[in-house]
């Protein structure tokens, strides 16, 4: 069966389609503006990704096993902020 078929679901069907295309038109403009700033973002969001891989490579070991040495220090002294000395 087709949609033709049931005259009350195809002319439902065809008001829906025709308000949704003037709302897709309406939103044209921006969609427009909005994937020129995407396509502007892009590579520079490349960029990040690959310097925020090279930061965690350097300082995932060793900041990890710090920050958990730090934290039991801190718990051992009684939950006390600690400041670094300056």
């Amino acid at each position: 069966m087709a949609l033709k078929d049931h005259p009350k679901l195809h002319a439902a069907f065809n008001d829906l389609m025709a308000e949704k295309a003037v709302i897709v038109e309406q939103t044209g403009p921006l969609r427009e503006k909005r994937d020129k700033l995407r396509n502007k973002i892009a590579p520079l969001e490349v960029e990040l990704r690959g310097l925020n891989k090279e930061i965690a490579v350097i300082e995932r070991p060793d900041l990890v096993d710090i920050d958990i040495q730090l934290s039991a220090i801190a718990k051992a002294a009684g939950g006390i902020v600690m400041k670094a000395d300056t």
